[in-house]
């Protein structure tokens, strides 16, 4: 028997195109001789549809759509796809499947997840068995997502006497060594029901989230026998063939496992990609200020979209170095992006005068130490500027703040966090080097300097990141333990870090979360990315 893992990049709520999608593929699959045709969960409404399934009239283009597709659907391949589905009130989620010009079987899902990623317990009913089907003399036991994570759990139960083949339909997204996750997770399901497990993913941009696909076959003995290509659509084909009392999978291609810098750079790619296209922009800006945070933006969205598709601007102030200038320049020149030159001197200039002059007369405050104020006019008169040329040109705007950044609160309301969408969010500041790196080893596109040189947000002369935060290794080290693991202070000081740089870093997190409320959504790359998945109060008394 040949089946067909299809993993497809459909959009949240476009149900006309994503219907178009699926049978245009199934139409493919039965062209090249396919018995079982496998899309990924919620393949027709897009992935996570979040409170869009609590609207009736979406709730009835769904229907409409599953009606249409039923009588369009090749008649010889079964054929299976994910899609939220309504009884009276009741909302789940599906996998249907079709034969014949039929609906001949509905699974619904058992575990469902409240990870931070879409809360469908709020949303759905779980289902209360497993589905099994049988087609041309194969058992086919349906699971959905987290239905085969838990072997032992209620979604298996009973499944080891009567089932030849477990398929699942998923829709995971991108983290970190996920791909590792979801083949520990194959193989345990296939050991448990004695039986080949067939796996396949959404790929594609939606929101914060990145679907990376990776399609599976692994075999009753849990060895991974074919694996696809990840971060593109494409379809798996899998030859199941019976002997010795079981079904076995004939080895197919196994596509490389992509390496750490490789994946967070294919998921960078393709969340910008799909945010700029999904959302209808022409193209994107970028504030190239020299540094590495915003080389690696410009990088990734000219990979992502093309030089075409991309602009740059560059918006020196006094306090801008000659090297930072130039080297913004010469990125620009290497990507073949187009760089608008604004200098803001003469408007910050007026903008600070203007402020002096109405608090001139103030006695009854008084003004704070340092220069806060006139660093911060700098980031908001160029913030300022680069929406004013996205309402001009009706480019996106990409913010460059790191996840460091965004953690400890170094980045500047309506100014350098203005934007519609933050690529490197997620990415904590080493890996930006990182990254920035290895694209380099692909083809030298970011200048040497602009890696190596210290980091400065350059609103005040000489200044250096260093003079408000711990060393980067330092900071990122402390915010993987507090952030990501979850760790307490006194635990990460038992790991060898200064207290008072620990008890400093835990503050500037917990103090931060207004600013993170107010940024522009960005990738998802680690299990704790802020927004989707780690939201503090933002009044908050509590402090270790």
């Amino acid at each position: 028997m040949k089946f067909m893992l299809v993993q497809i990049n459909p959009t949240v709520g476009a149900l006309e195109e994503n219907a178009a999608h699926i049978l245009r593929d199934a139409q493919m699959a039965a062209a090249v001789g396919a018995d079982v045709v496998v899309f990924p969960e919620l393949a027709l409404s897009g992935y996570p549809p979040d409170d869009l399934v609590l609207r009736p009239r979406f709730m009835d283009a769904v229907e409409r759509s599953v009606d249409a597709l039923m009588a369009q659907l090749p008649p010889d391949v079964l054929v299976a796809f994910g899609a939220p589905m309504r009884e009276a009130d009741v909302l789940w989620n599906t996998a249907l499947l079709f034969h014949g010009g039929r609906r001949v079987g509905v699974a619904k899902k058992i575990l469902l997840p409240n990870d931070g990623v879409f809360d469908e317990r709020r949303l759905f009913t779980p289902g209360t068995e497993p589905l099994v089907y049988s087609f041309k003399g194969v058992r086919l036991a349906v699971h959905i997502c987290e239905d085969s994570w838990w072997p032992g759990s209620q979604s298996f139960e009973g499944l080891r006497a009567r089932c030849d083949v477990l398929l699942n339909l998923s829709a995971s997204p991108f983290s970190q060594a996920r791909e590792t996750d979801r083949e520990v997770m194959a193989r345990a399901a296939a050991r448990s029901v004695d039986a080949p497990v067939l796996y396949t993913n959404l790929v594609g941009g939606q929101d914060e989230l990145v679907f990376d696909g990776g399609a599976l076959a692994v075999s009753a003995a849990g060895d991974v026998a074919a694996r696809s290509r990840r971060f593109r659509e494409g379809a798996l084909e899998v030859e199941v063939v019976p002997g010795d009392g079981r079904w076995h999978i004939q080895d197919g291609g196994k596509a490389p496992v992509l390496g750490a810098l490789p994946e967070v750079y294919e998921a960078l790619k393709l969340g910008v990609k799909d945010y700029t296209k999904k959302n209808g922009f022409p193209g994107v800006l970028i504030a190239l200020s020299g540094g590495i945070d915003s080389a690696l933006v410009a990088t990734v969205a000219v990979d992502a979209l093309g030089k075409e598709r991309v602009m740059g601007v560059t918006m020196p102030s006094v306090v801008t170095s000659n090297e930072t200038f130039s080297d913004a320049l010469e990125l620009a020149r290497r990507l073949g992006i187009a760089c608008l030159q604004i200098p803001i001197a003469s408007a910050v200039e007026t903008l600070e005068g203007l402020v002096r002059q109405a608090s001139g007369g103030v006695d009854w405050v008084e003004p704070l130490p340092g220069t806060l104020m006139e660093e911060n006019l700098q980031a908001r008169t160029r913030g300022v500027l680069v929406m004013a040329l996205s309402n001009r040109f009706g480019h996106l705007v990409l913010t460059t703040g790191n996840k460091s950044e965004m953690a400890t609160g170094y980045a500047t309301l309506y100014g350098d966090m203005c934007g519609g969408f933050a690529p490197i969010k997620d990415v904590p500041k080493m890996m930006v080097f990182a990254l920035a790196r290895w694209r380099n080893k692909q083809g030298e596109i970011i200048p040497a300097s602009t890696i190596e040189r210290p980091p400065s947000a350059e609103l005040k002369p000489g200044q250096q990141d260093s003079d408000s935060l711990p060393p980067y290794d330092v900071l990122d080290a402390i915010l993987e333990r507090y952030v990501e693991q979850q760790i307490g202070v006194k635990d990460i000081v038992a790991d060898g870090f200064d207290e008072e740089t620990v008890r400093r870093v835990v503050r500037l997190v917990d103090r931060s979360e207004y600013k993170r409320r107010q940024g522009a959504p960005g990738i998802k790359i680690t299990p704790k990315a802020f927004g989707r998945d780690r939201r503090m109060p933002i009044t908050n008394g509590f402090c270790e």
